[in-house]
């Protein structure tokens, strides 16, 4: 025997509803979104701070090295950010300074921006002492 289709129907949509759906869809994929953003922009930081970091103590052990100068260290940190920062640095700047016992090397670098409240500078700094030859 058969069921009588008022038991068997189904529950439609109510009018109440209608384009429910799509507001519901475009919630969804912009949360999606945002969150796919905040994890790629995390990721760009954590490669610049690495390559400010790198960059600094690179920098510092040739401005420490027995016959270099603080103008070496900045040279070989600014050629290292060139070379090793290209996709996540957009800009950077190097001090260096080297006093008879210690070399010091300041990277700050400009990040690349997908989320404009993630677009802050990294400062990294390395000291290193200096090599002196000793009888």
């Amino acid at each position: 025997m058969a069921d009588h289709p008022s038991k068997t129907k189904r529950r439609g949509i109510r009018k109440d509803e209608c384009g429910a759906s799509g507001v519901e869809f475009l919630i969804i994929a912009t949360t999606m979104v945002a969150v796919f953003l905040a994890m790629v922009q995390f990721g760009i930081r954590f490669h610049a701070q690495r390559v400010a970091e790198a960059a600094a103590r690179e920098g510092a052990v040739a401005g420490a090295h027995w016959n270099g100068s603080a103008g070496t260290g900045r040279a070989k940190a600014q050629a290292f950010v060139a070379d090793d920062g290209a996709p996540a640095v957009t800009g950077s700047r190097v001090s260096s300074s080297r006093s008879a016992t210690r070399a010091r090397v300041t990277v700050t670098v400009e990040v690349v921006s997908l989320l404009w409240w993630l677009d802050d500078p990294i400062t990294q700094s390395a000291t290193v002492p200096v090599e002196r030859f000793a009888r």
